[in-house]
Order: C-alpha cells, then structure tokens, then sequence
C-alpha cells in the first residue's frame, strides 16, 4: 500500500482532527519538499453549498479530504513520506498527519 492509501485509510480520524484542531490550511508536504504551500480547508457548510450544484463533488469534508489526496497521489505516486501540516497564516505551523516507510523498508 503506497503512503497515500495509507492516509486515505485514516480519513475518518484525520476529518475528526481537522474538525477539533480547525487549521484555516493545510501545507502538504512530500518527500521532504514542500508541493501544496497553503490549501485552504473548505468549512462544511460551504462544501454542502457547493455539493446542491449539479455535477459538483465533495459534499463533506471526509469527501473533500479523499479527493484532494488522490489527486496529490497521481502526481506523486512513488512518494515515500507525506506530510500535512496544519497552517495557521501568516507563520503557525504544526504537524498534523505524517506517513514514512518503517525502518524495516528503509535498510536501516
């Protein structure tokens, strides 16, 4: 399993931390550079707003979580550690979810 199903495996406890923590943004980070500088987490009444549009997707933020990283999986699918960080502008940042190969799989 590649480190993105991994978090997409936990969206359910990462929608329950973004729901307690309340970062405005996420800053995504891969294999130690930074690719997704200040995503800004959708509130979810704005999300069910958007979902009442025909064709329009990601009518929670469970939802809008998955899809965001499977779109971040396509462009980086060998990533070998994921990052997010909670993001409070214009300096706070605070680790949020991070996935990395064990020891075991590094040769270390």
């Amino acid at each position: 399993m590649n480190r993105w199903r991994t978090l997409i495996r936990h969206t359910p406890q990462l929608v329950e931390k973004l729901q307690r923590v309340n970062p405005p943004k996420l800053r995504l980070v891969v294999d130690g550079r930074v690719v997704y500088w200040a995503l800004q987490v959708p509130k979810e009444d704005d999300l069910a707003a958007h979902a009442r549009w025909p064709g329009m997707s990601s009518p929670s933020l469970e939802g809008w979580l998955v899809e965001m990283l499977t779109r971040f999986e396509h462009g980086w699918p060998q990533a070998e550690e994921v990052e997010l960080l909670a993001f409070w502008p214009p300096d706070r940042l605070e680790p949020f979810a991070r996935v990395f190969p064990k020891k075991a799989e590094t040769g270390r």
